[in-house]
């Protein structure tokens, strides 16, 4: 249990400061450069989220699979690392190679006249593919203080690089996407560091079936990973498709900062994934895994939602300027939202580490009951808030029946085994 908390602490702590220096990377950007330069820097930047977003679910599935491996020793690790880079490598080439073929037309796309910007953007995606790999099987060794410092370069290298490419030298975009590759290739550098006791064993043989079984976790990993991304990110889109730029602004704000409910206690999941893994892996209770990460993102997300209801004014001027005050009343409904969502998210990973889908049926219904509902009513921001509200509470409440029911159900056949 101690090891547990501390392992969570460690990844907190880490997770939290790369959040912090990832928003002095855009500050120090934002302010080194003009507002229409800003704009070309970030619509080249989504394009590393847009091409590194569907990774995520490579960095599920190989820590689930590396908690298994692992137990027979480094060899067979070692195997899943070699073989999988080399197709990752491979897969990012490829995307390199159609990126330099297609640069006059995404020149167009954008509207720009250089072609240094895209190449840039094209060697950060390329890197940034081959992070999932070297962090995935670092977690799923339990090796978290390496974790969380690979976490923290990325931002805390693209922030150092900005202070010295965009506001030292004055290199403006292409300065600010020069700081995100080298901290790609940085990023990607200490992984592979990290792994370095790997590199000295011989690889073992894979047990039969190995990337067949990977190939079909992977889909209910990238159902889950879906799902929980809409329900924390389409409100907005939805919001500045039916409502009046004055109120889609508004809730931009309001989201901004209610969203920190659910990614400050978010990097708790690194802990909890591998950890409910092995113990599953290991024929281990794994009960208070789930019950401590409850507890502890309850208390993180809860707590923040608790001061945003309660000065919501003073933490909007605080933030983002008073000329913003009035997105409170949506403030305070988002927070809570977010926060309610974060539990949605320890149940999901706590059941994908199991194996168990059960979770997947009002993950997917309570997306499609707000969907629609979104789609029937939306003549206020406020109105878009609440049915995002009821949504993720429904979803919440059924997972969580859901998780006790089968606690429970298990109980006395333990009792008759034991």
């Amino acid at each position: 249990m101690r090891k547990f908390i501390r392992n969570n602490i460690i990844v907190l702590a880490f997770f939290n400061s790369a959040s912090v220096f990832g928003y002095l990377f855009q500050l120090v950007v934002g302010r080194s450069i003009s507002s229409i330069d800003y704009g070309v820097f970030n619509s080249l930047f989504a394009m590393v989220s847009i091409f590194t977003a569907p990774v995520s679910v490579v960095h599920i599935v190989f820590s689930r699979f590396i908690v298994n491996l692992s137990l027979s020793g480094l060899g067979k690790v070692k195997s899943l690392f070699t073989k999988s880079f080399k197709i990752m490598l491979g897969l990012s080439g490829t995307i390199l190679l159609g990126g330099i073929i297609a640069i006059p037309l995404i020149k167009d796309f954008f509207h720009l006249e250089v072609t240094t910007p895209i190449v840039l953007v094209l060697i950060t995606i390329c890197f940034s593919m081959l992070f999932p790999i070297p962090f995935a099987i670092l977690e799923g060794l339990h090796r978290f203080t390496r974790l969380g410092i690979g976490s923290s370069c990325t931002p805390l290298t693209r922030f150092f690089g900005a202070l010295f490419f965009v506001s030292g030298l004055g290199w403006g975009v292409n300065g600010a996407l020069l700081a995100a590759a080298t901290a790609s290739l940085f990023t990607l550098g200490f992984g592979l560091w990290s792994l370095k006791d790997i590199f000295k064993v011989s690889s073992e043989s894979l047990p039969y079936g190995t990337f067949r079984d990977m190939a079909n976790y992977s889909g209910p990993v990238f159902l889950s990973t879906t799902m929980i991304m809409i329900l924390g990110t389409i409100d907005i889109s939805l919001v500045r498709h039916y409502c009046s730029p004055e109120e889609a602004g508004l809730y931009a704000t309001a989201a901004i900062l209610g969203r920190i409910a659910l990614f400050l206690p978010g990097a708790l999941i690194f802990v909890l994934f591998p950890s409910t893994a092995k113990a599953r892996a290991l024929g281990e209770k794994d009960g208070y895994i789930l019950w401590t990460s409850l507890s502890l993102t309850a208390f993180l997300a809860f707590s923040i939602a608790l001061l945003f209801n309660l000065w919501p004014e003073q933490f909007i001027s605080l933030f983002l300027g008073d000329q913003y005050r009035e997105a409170a009343s949506l403030l305070k409904i988002i927070s809570i939202a977010m926060a309610i969502l974060s539990l949605t998210n320890v149940i999901a990973s706590y059941s994908l580490a199991r194996s168990d889908y059960a979770f997947l049926f009002p993950l997917v219904a309570g997306v499609t009951l707000m969907m629609a509902l979104i789609l029937t009513y939306h003549d206020t921001a406020t109105t878009i808030a609440y049915i995002m509200l009821l949504s993720v509470s429904s979803i919440f409440i059924v997972a969580f029946a859901q998780l006790i029911f089968k606690i429970n159900r298990s109980s006395p056949a333990t009792h008759r085994r034991t």
